[in-house]
């Protein structure tokens, strides 16, 4: 089998991704993170539910004093 290298030559409608402007998909993409983390073992399900919680809990403090 033939390795072949692959290139990212131009990256198009570039995003900045932070809290300010794409807030809810940062909350997704970190939950998603932790998610992946308990599937492989990495931390158990209980750890992730604290995460997940402190995560939320995080976001919603952040959306109160930004409204």
């Amino acid at each position: 089998m033939v390795n072949k290298v692959i290139r990212l030559v131009v990256n198009e409608n570039r995003v900045e991704i932070n809290m300010d402007s794409q807030t809810e998909f940062l909350l997704q993409y970190q939950k998603a993170v932790l998610l992946a983390l308990s599937e492989k073992g990495i931390i158990d399900d209980i750890q992730c539910q604290k995460c997940i919680d402190k995560l939320s809990e995080q976001f919603k403090k952040y959306r109160c004093r930004n409204k």
